[in-house]
């Protein structure tokens, strides 16, 4: 994959987009009990969803979107980007890799979009002070 942002980006990006995940997971999974990977209650396999497969699919996100494009490209591309995690999601219960417990599918057709955007804008802010700070 051609790298079209920094490896500050991709980092700073994938740690926003971790302790994002970790906070919700301790609400939905660990308080509500809503959803969990693998099975309940902390395990070691989950970590490798979180650390590794969360911050690949941020980078390549935020690798491959057409900043330079007209409103209604970016719009198309985040809901594509939004399909693929929800058919991630969905394979993912029909593979037992993440269970429901009170979570449904349809809850997260609104959120994809939402978190995807508030990736962007995070993009758009560590771009934004990396190019004013006197490092």
């Amino acid at each position: 994959m051609p790298k079209k942002i920094s490896f500050f980006e991709m980092y700073t990006t994938s740690l926003f987009s971790t302790v994002l995940q970790l906070i919700t997971d301790v609400y939905l999974e660990f308080k509500y009990r809503l959803y969990w990977y693998f099975s309940p209650g902390v395990d070691f396999i989950t970590l490798w969803v979180v650390f590794v497969i969360f911050p690949a699919v941020n980078i390549m996100f935020l690798n491959f979107y057409p900043q330079n494009s007209k409103p209604l490209v970016k719009v198309f591309y985040i809901l594509g980007w939004s399909t693929f995690a929800v058919a991630y999601e969905w394979i993912a219960v029909q593979t037992e890799l993440f269970h429901y417990n009170g979570w449904k599918l349809i809850y997260s057709i609104p959120i994809y979009p939402l978190l995807f955007i508030l990736i962007l804008l995070n993009w758009k802010l560590i771009r934004k002070l990396n190019s004013t700070a006197n490092i």
